[in-house]
């Protein structure tokens, strides 16, 4: 069974300016196109940036037991950035798959429509069935009162 990392405050340091730094320009492009996705799939981890406070770009993660998990990112570009930290701190193939699997075993029986496994309440014993495929009678119908003297 694989180990799963739980850590609760990731922080990135790097330094804005001047943009056209090699070391620098890897954490840049990660920090604009991925770190709002981090932060919305993330909700229950803090996210921390911090800008031209380094000379050097890092990443570091705070785990729940206590321990820091420090990377180096100086010259990495943001491929390497981001499979670095897939690797390191993200879920394996393996456990992602076991957990796809998992989801679909425990599909609640008792809802229904498009993604379920019944599309409609009719299909369910005991429901009266759909009016496209059996005539509705009067009562069941809205328009219909058992007592007109209301």
């Amino acid at each position: 069974m694989p180990a799963y990392v739980f850590f609760q405050i990731f922080a990135i340091g790097y330094k804005q300016f001047p943009r056209d730094d090699r070391r620098h320009k890897g954490v840049i492009d990660f920090v604009f196109w991925h770190w709002a996705q981090l932060q919305y799939n993330n909700p229950y981890v803090q996210l921390v940036r911090f800008t031209n406070i380094s000379v050097l770009p890092f990443g570091k993660a705070f785990l729940d037991d206590g321990r820091e998990v420090l990377f180096d990112l100086e010259g990495k570009s943001q491929q390497e950035i981001e499979e670095m930290f897939r690797t390191t701190l993200g879920k394996t193939k393996v456990s992602l798959r076991r957990e796809r699997l998992e989801k679909m075993l425990r599909t609640d029986q008792a809802l229904f429509g498009r993604k379920c496994k019944r599309e409609c309440i009719c299909e369910v014993q005991g429901q009266h069935p759909c009016t496209s495929l059996l005539y509705a009678p009067d009562y069941i119908k809205g328009k219909w009162r058992w007592n007109y003297n209301i």
